[in-house]
This record gives structure tokens, C-alpha cells and sequence, in this order.
């Protein structure tokens, strides 16, 4: 994994966040909300700046007469409409519009915005009288900084609440997650160990725990009783097969025997699958080098399956070395070659690629949408039912894999077959 999908792995796992995705929503609106406001402040406190200077311009005007004004000041200016020489050219076009507001390219007077106003004098003679606005529009946007600068302020402390919420959910969120993904690759000892009721997510992490440890109760329980029960029928088994082999010889007799031996089998198949899921974590584990493993069950099984009248073939590219329990590995592989042994076709395939080792087949193959099916104990398809089976084979391959946390992998082959394989995580 390149430095740049590190760096971005913890931003998109945070990104997940329902309580920060919703934080961000409610700070977006309210940004938005802010500004408007601002932006309505801001404009309605200058039409009331201005309201104010037109009334207090109109008071001053009346208080006074145009033509007894010794000149201008330059805070305030008063004339005759008549005389407005000496003023800017936009002093005449607001005068011409009974006032508004003057804004200059320089300042006039040391100001640029000025406000006119058209009203009459004490004598009732129309009159041109305009002040500076640079103090109140100085004002203004002193105003318009602080409320800006408070709004984001206030902006920075919620995402930075949110922020920090959001984590805190996700991480709690996270533990949910995993020990779920751990429930459903079989590993029932997964819980969240949360011990706290703060709010719904504690409520939730709580229920999934006691909702894990009821479910490890039954599936032990029922793991418990057919092993019990394979266990149990092993010794009137036993003793009927004693029986048996006390019988004349004859047709009937041999027939009786092979089923004995097939029943036989069933049991110690259940009782192994039994102690394989029974296991947990990797006590006993060892590194294992799957090309050598490869090797071994090759030299073991190779004179079985030409006497089966088929041809094997070891394909082995870059095997890697896993933690794991060789013995299981062996009984896994050989459920695999029996299997393809009685379904598959001439040629079979023992393969070890990287981390992945399984058998394949050039036979009839099975139809993908049964590949869920034909990995539970006891399942046979309608095909296989009229060939020697006990329907644990797979089964018990994938008791291994979940034992060993791999994946177990079922495909068809081209142009036809099955392909099964295990594949570890490396060493």
C-alpha cells in the first residue's frame, strides 16, 4: 500500500461516520445560516445608518439658511440647489435623483463616500446637503468583522465537536463491526467487551454480546451432542461389526461389513469435525511451507489415484510458509483428492499458488449456486447420491479453513470442473 492510500485509509474510515457526516450537515446549514443573517444584518443596519444621517441631515438643514452659510466645512456641506460649483460631478447626479448615496474613485474633502440629501432650509429654499459617511461605513464593517469572525469561530468549535464525536462513534462503531465480521467467519469467542450503558450504541454493543454468547452457548451444545452421538454409536458400532465378522462368509455378510465401515466412518468424520471447530486460536500452530506440504500429500496420494485410473499434476508457484496445523492441512487435502477421486473427471490438479493450496478437477463440475450448499455436513447433491458418500468431505474442509481463518474458495473450472483452494493470510 503506497504513503498517500495510508494517509488516506483513517479519513475515509472517519469519513464512514453517521455522527460526522450529520455534524458536518448541521454546520453546513448552519454556515449558510449565519451568512444570511450577516449578510441581512449587515444590510439592514447601513439602510438604518442611513436613515439616520437623511434625518439628521433634514434637521440640520432646517435649522439653518442656505444662503447665510459662510462655506463649506469639511464635515458638512451646504448649499443652494442652484450653486453646486466646486463639487464633484456626482453630487450633481445624485442632487438631479433628491439625494443617495456619493462613492468617489478620490477622496474629496478626505473622504469617498458622501451622503446627499435634497431638502429645504429653514426659509423652505431647496438645499444640497451631504456629510461623509467614512465613520459610519468604518463602523459597519468593523461590525460585519466581528460577526464574520465570530461566526467562524464558532463554525471551527462545532466541526471541531463534531469532529471529535464523530471518532469516538466510529471507533465504538469499529469494535461493532469486527467482532460481527469475526462472528461470521466463525469465531464465537468475538465480543465488543463493552461493559457501559452511556447511550444506544453501549445498548447495541451490549445486546451483540449477549446475543454472541447465547449463540456460542447453542452451537456448542449442538457441536457437543453429535459428537456425543457419533461418540455413543461407536460402540454398538463396534460390537455389531464383531457380530458381523462372526457370520459365515456369503454376499450378505461382506455387504454388512462395507456398510458398518461406511457408518464407521460418518462418525469419526463428525467427531473430527467436532474437535476442529471446537479449537480456538492457534495453540499448536507451526509454520508450515505449503510447497513442501504440497509435495508430501502428492508422494502420499499419487499411487492411489492411478490406481483410480486417473492422472495427477502438482502445480506449485511461489509457495509461501503460513501458521498453521500441518495434520489438518494433510486431512483437508486428502478429503479434497477423494473427492475428486469419486466426482471428478480424469485429471486432478494439486496446486499450491503464494498462500492459496487446494485440488482441482476437470469433471462434470457443480452449478455455482450450489457451492454454499455442498459445504454443510450432510448435503449431497442429487448427482452425487448415486456414488459412495457421506457429504462431510467439504465440510470438514471448511471446518479447517475456519479454524485456520482462511478463506475457502469454490470455482468452476474452464471448460469444465471444480476448483477448490484455501487461502491463508501469510506468516
Amino acid at each position: 500500500m503506497s504513503l498517500a492510500a495510508k494517509l488516506a485509509a483513517p479519513v475515509r474510515w472517519l469519513l464512514r461516520s453517521s455522527a460526522l457526516r450529520l455534524t458536518l450537515l448541521l454546520s453546513g446549514l448552519f454556515a449558510i445560516g449565519m451568512a444570511v443573517a450577516i449578510v441581512v444584518a449587515l444590510t439592514l443596519g447601513r439602510d438604518a445608518v442611513l436613515q439616520r444621517v437623511d434625518t439628521s441631515l433634514a434637521g440640520l438643514a432646517a435649522a439653518v439658511a442656505a444662503d447665510s452659510v459662510q462655506g463649506d466645512t469639511f464635515s458638512v456641506i451646504i448649499r443652494p440647489v442652484s450653486e453646486l460649483g466646486g463639487l464633484p460631478r456626482a453630487f450633481a447626479r445624485v442632487a438631479d435623483r433628491g439625494g443617495g448615496t456619493v462613492s468617489l474613485d478620490k477622496d474629496f474633502r478626505r473622504s469617498e463616500e458622501w451622503r446627499v440629501l435634497i431638502t429645504e432650509d429653514s426659509r423652505g429654499a431647496p438645499v444640497l446637503i451631504a456629510v461623509p459617511l467614512d465613520d459610519s461605513l468604518d463602523a459597519l464593517e468593523l461590525l460585519g468583522n466581528i460577526l464574520w469572525t465570530t461566526a467562524g469561530v464558532v463554525l471551527a468549535v462545532a466541526l471541531a465537536i463534531g469532529l471529535g464525536a464523530g471518532y469516538l462513534a466510529q471507533r465504538r462503531l469499529k469494535r461493532i463491526n469486527e467482532a460481527l465480521i469475526r462472528l461470521a467467519e466463525g469465531d464465537l469467542k468475538a465480543r465488543t467487551g463493552n461493559r457501559r450503558s452511556s447511550d444506544d450504541l453501549d445498548d447495541l454493543a451490549r445486546r451483540l454480546d449477549r446475543t454472541a454468547d447465547e449463540l456460542e452457548r447453542l452451537v456448542s451444545q449442538t457441536r457437543h451432542l453429535s459428537a456425543s452421538i457419533a461418540h455413543d454409536l461407536r460402540t454398538p458400532l463396534a460390537r455389531l461389526r464383531a457380530r458381523l465378522e462372526m457370520m459365515p462368509d456369503g454376499e450378505e455378510r461382506g455387504a454388512a461389513l462395507e456398510e458398518a465401515e461406511r457408518l464407521s466412518g460418518i462418525f469419526d468424520t463428525i467427531m473430527r469435525i467436532a474437535r476442529i471447530e471446537a479449537g480456538v486460536g492457534t495453540d499448536g500452530f507451526k509454520p508450515v511451507a505449503l510447497g513442501d506440504l504440497l509435495e508430501e500429500v502428492a508422494s502420499i496420494y499419487e499411487a492411489v489415484i492411478e490406481d483410480g485410473g486417473k492422472q495427477l499434476d502438482v502445480s506449485v508457484k511461489s509457495p509461501e510458509t503460513v501458521l498453521a496445523d500441518r495434520q489438518m492441512l494433510v486431512q483437508a487435502l486428502a478429503n479434497l483428492i477423494q473427492n475428486a477421486l469419486v466426482h471428478g473427471g480424469k485429471d486432478i490438479t494439486l496446486f499450491a499458488h503464494g498462500t492459496e493450496i487446494g485440488v482441482a478437477d476437470n469433471g462434470d463440475g457443480v452449478d455455482p449456486a450450489a457451492f454454499e450448499e455442498i459445504v454443510k455436513p450432510m448435503v449431497r447433491l442429487d448427482a452425487a447420491r448415486e456414488s459412495d458418500g457421506t457429504g462431510l468431505g467439504l465440510a470438514l474442509v471448511r471446518a479447517v479453513a475456519d479454524r485456520h481463518g482462511a478463506r475457502l474458495f469454490l470455482t468452476k473450472e474452464t471448460p469444465s470442473g471444480l476448483r477448490v483452494a484455501l487461502k491463508f493470510t501469510e506468516l
